[in-house]
């Protein structure tokens, strides 16, 4: 058979599966580990559909990735055929290849647009996000709501149970869905810790070090170096570049960029004019810049910059075409920068393996170091990509840095949450049979299924073992009373009398001396009656079968605790019924229908609550435009851990207060989110004042503050499809033209 080709490109075999799946008008599934090629699946399955004069929609978790792919198939297809939709984006939305975030499909699909009947295909990718605590409810209500008729081709990196995910897919669509899974890389990848001492070296090698180097030392002083980002790129540098550098915080990303390139730089100067090309044509005159254009530019210039979340949109987009043109050799990124997009590098370093999460710091799990990872190994370029971490040994025994195996990763799992907006949308597009069989659709469920018929099978088999082994065993095997137990631990028992007897009056006294008395006390209770005396024979029994028997007990243990920690079945069924509860309390609903406000607050996909009321009290007919911009900025706004805001007041907030307050007594604290500090930043932008006059109001990154004004803007727009009242719809509309003005009108499409 000769080998198929997709344009130029010569396809792997999970490439041709994948094709051949698509042409025979199958559901897709494909998982893959990063930079192997899923992409050019999806580019297949567009091209035909276009050529075949089909709709498509293809869904991607994170705007840049969006803005990315409406860019490209923009140059493909031409301006005509794509459209885009990220809630605060809507350009031609009519088109026949929609690009939109997986939030706004699944507004769609539980809405049941009209606008999806002639759709015949939706890529979903990153499919895994369904594993992601905030967001991961939306994939799911996405795929259990997709329409029958329309094809599916979800993109995923590797994961631990994908034929988990395809049954489940294939249980609620009734329908075959293929499952191509390629587990090898196409360019393989080495591992490697660093720290100064040690050089770059394998997990057994490191711990080797770290206990020779303990065992030579006397002293109390900690005998390891610091090791810096600075001593792995000098490291590095010489055969390892480009890297992608992983620092999980945006101001040190800004920070190691710049230490970095006081002492290094890798652009000769026909290279430093294209950068300097490239920052005049998206800036304009230089005296026009921003400081942080300048420091980014000046970064640049010697093939070294960052990029996260808090950059403008438009720095962002000339670091990533800076990168593209093979620019940047050295990039200081966060976790973002390994979703999707599509930037492959010789190496990838981490700063650190553990990560702050919102809450508290933890070690990386396995499925994000290997997607991380996964960006290193350029096709076509590299024999050999790379993976170097850094670690503190002066932290080993207390957090040891992981050991990553791919043969570990974690499965993914539901992250189902029903909001009010879905219970409100659920009600009115179902009938309550249809309700109830949505909650049985959910991945949740399906797990729960299985994870319950696996744990009661498990039981039975070691409940019979359990029997068989008791037939050998005497009544009292794992007591102290039984003396295979009883003796080693009173041999233990004399050695600590013995140990605390030596320490002398003074060291007992201290509180390592009161914990052994203790100890000792605790012990001689639990041994104080002597061990049954048994027969030999009994006893040789009980050695032989004991330990297999309490490692059944053990493991039966186990099993039960995981039993009872798995979800009600009916949980969802429930907490929907108890939110339909809290519903008909605040007027949303009247048995099974709604009622106005209902209606309104299901077109609302943020702080559904919050905004209906606002919309049905009279608190807009108070303000100004550019109070209402505030207020509502002041809605969607998820403050992080060290934001300061000058403090002002702008609009009263006292009616707001006791519209929350009302909410909280019947819906629950969690129920409105709500943080007024924000709302002086909106007012100064929306009465025109300059970008850099608010950034003197706030201590907020740029692409922050640029993002407070998109969010505004997109909460606008659903308020404004929200209501009838014609003269609140042109307010609305004023509102968001205020905002959308300069730095944070979208200029990157």
């Amino acid at each position: 058979m000769s080998e198929r080709k997709y344009h130029e490109y010569n396809l792997d075999p999970f490439q041709e599966q994948a094709l051949e799946a698509i042409d025979a008008g199958k559901s897709v599934i494909v998982a893959a580990p990063t930079g192997t090629g899923k992409t050019l699946v999806a580019d297949y399955l567009i091209e035909k559909a276009m050529n075949e004069h089909l709709r498509v929609i293809y869904t991607a978790p994170i705007k840049a990735l969006s803005n990315q792919k409406y860019r490209d198939f923009k140059e493909q297809f031409g301006e005509d055929a794509v459209g885009i939709m990220t809630g605060d984006v809507v350009l031609n939305p009519t088109a026949p290849l929609l690009i939109m975030t997986t939030e706004v499909f699944r507004n769609q699909v539980i809405t049941e647009d009209p606008n999806l009947e002639f759709v015949s295909h939706i890529v979903f990718d990153e499919i895994h996000w369904l594993n992601d605590e905030e967001r991961g409810t939306v994939w799911e209500e996405s795929i259990i709501l997709a329409p029958a008729k329309m094809k599916l081709l979800g993109l995923s990196a590797t994961i631990a149970n994908a034929q988990h995910l395809v049954n489940w897919i294939e249980s609620i669509r009734h329908e075959e869905v293929a499952l191509i899974e390629e587990h090898k890389r196409i360019v393989p990848l080495e591992y490697f810790y660093f720290t100064k001492d040690t050089g770059l070296v394998d997990y057994n090698h490191l711990w080797k070090f770290y206990r020779q180097k303990l065992k030579q030392n006397n002293s109390e002083e900690n005998p390891f170096s610091p090791t810096t980002h600075l001593d792995l790129i000098r490291t590095i540098q010489r055969d390892h570049l480009p890297a992608l550098f992983f620092v999980f915080s945006r101001k040190q990303c800004a920070l190691k960029a710049m230490e970095l390139a006081a002492i290094a730089n890798y652009l000769k100067s026909p290279e430093r004019r294209v950068v300097e090309e490239k920052f005049l044509q998206y800036f304009g005159p230089e005296n026009n810049w921003s400081s942080s254009t300048r420091q980014l530019k000046r970064l640049c210039s010697k093939g070294i910059a960052y990029h996260h979340a808090g950059l403008l949109p438009s720095q962002k987009v000339v670091v990533e075409e800076l990168f593209l043109e093979r620019l940047i050799k050295v990039l200081y990124c966060t976790e973002t920068f390994s979703v999707g997009i599509n930037y492959p590098v010789k190496s990838v370093c981490f700063d650190s393996l553990n990560k702050y999460d919102g809450r508290n710091f933890r070690p990386l799990a396995n499925h994000e170091f290997f997607q991380m990872s996964g960006r290193a190994g350029r096709r076509g370029i590299d024999k050999q990509g790379y993976s170097f971490a850094i670690v503190d040994l002066a932290y080993m025994e207390k957090s040891p840095p992981p050991k990553f195996q791919l043969n570990k990763l974690e499965p993914l799992t539901s992250q189902f949450r029903l909001s009010y907006n879905t219970v409100l949308n659920l009600t009115a597009t179902l009938t309550p049979e249809q309700i109830g069989t949505y909650f049985q659709k959910s991945f949740a469920a399906f797990s729960y299924r299985l994870n319950s018929d696996h744990f009661h099978s498990e039981l039975t088999k070691i409940e019979k073992e359990l029997e068989k082994s008791k037939k050998n065993l005497c009544e009292e095997v794992g007591s102290f009373k039984c003396p295979i137990k009883h003796r080693p631990k009173q041999k233990e028992l004399e050695r600590l009398r013995k140990a605390y007897k030596a320490l002398g009056p003074r060291k007992q006294n201290r509180a390592y001396g009161r914990e052994m008395a203790r100890k000792i006390r605790s012990w001689e209770k639990i041994l104080a009656h002597p061990p049954l005396n048994c027969p030999s024979e009994q006893r040789d029994s009980c050695e032989n079968y004991s330990k297999s028997f309490l490692m059944l007990k053990q493991k039966q243990k186990e099993l039960l605790n995981a039993l009872e920690t798995l979800p009600e079945e009916n949980a969802f069924l429930r907490e929907y019924e108890y939110k339909k509860n809290h519903l008909r309390q605040i007027g949303y609903l009247r048995g099974d229908e709604l009622l106005p406000r209902g209606i309104c607050a299901s077109r609302i996909y943020v702080q559904e609550l919050l905004v209906t009321e606002l919309i049905y009290s009279d608190i807009f007919h108070q303000l100004d435009d550019d109070q209402i911009n505030a207020l509502l900025s002041s809605i969607d706004f998820e403050a992080r851990k060290n934001d300061v805001f000058q403090r002002g007041i702008v609009f009263d907030s006292t009616p707001v207060k006791d519209i929350i307050t009302y909410i909280q007594s019947i819906c629950g604290q969690e129920s409105v989110r709500y943080d007024p500090r924000v709302a002086v930043i909106t007012y100064a932008w929306s009465q025109g004042q300059s970008f850099s006059e608010v950034q003197t109001m706030c201590n907020l990154d740029e692409g922050d503050i640029i993002s407070v004004f998109r969010r505004t803007i997109d909460l606008l727009r659903q308020m404004r499809d929200a209501v009838n009242d014609a003269n609140l719809r042109s307010r609305f509309k004023v509102c968001m033209d205020k905002l959308d003005r300069d730095e944070a009108a979208v200029m990157e499409l």
